[in-house]
């Protein structure tokens, strides 16, 4: 049996980002907001990130796999891309940021059809930002050259 595969690892990786992110979400304080303060709906989404990832390795750590190298390179573009996306989020806005990293994580992971690719990779950023600007009103880093994304 394998110690270390491609999906232990990402599961590991996929509860210590969840995990780090939540942790940051405690301790800040809006006052007068009440419960729906920006950190209520992230806090929300994280928790269930965590919960579901501490699942994913639980399961990933009960099955047995046979010999299979790692494909380590895959996890570190992913991870990298994540860190790139954080980053260029704060600047050029989150629907900006989202899109390419959407569909760059798409061809890392071995996604090939462009018609999903380009429908998840522009649709799920497109609903986040309804979602939360538009419905929630909370809103999500915009670009600085349009206010709707």
């Amino acid at each position: 049996m394998s110690v270390l595969t491609e999906r232990r690892i990402t599961s590991l990786a996929l509860l210590l980002i969840a995990a780090a992110l939540l942790s940051q979400t405690f301790g800040q304080s809006y006052s007068g907001l009440g419960a729906f303060s920006p950190m209520f709906f992230p806090q929300i989404v994280l928790g269930f990130w965590l919960f579901v990832a501490t699942l994913d390795l639980g399961a990933e750590l009960r099955q047995r796999h046979s010999m299979t190298r790692p494909r380590i390179v895959r996890v570190i573009l992913i991870a990298l891309a994540c860190v790139t996306f954080l980053l260029l989020m704060t600047r050029i806005g989150f629907f900006l940021a989202a899109v390419p990293f959407s569909v760059f994580a798409l061809l890392v992971l071995g996604l090939r059809t462009p018609v999903p690719i380009v429908l998840v990779g522009v649709g799920v950023p497109a609903a986040l930002v309804a979602l939360f600007n538009h419905l929630l009103k909370l809103p999500l880093p915009s670009s600085p050259w349009a206010w709707w994304f």
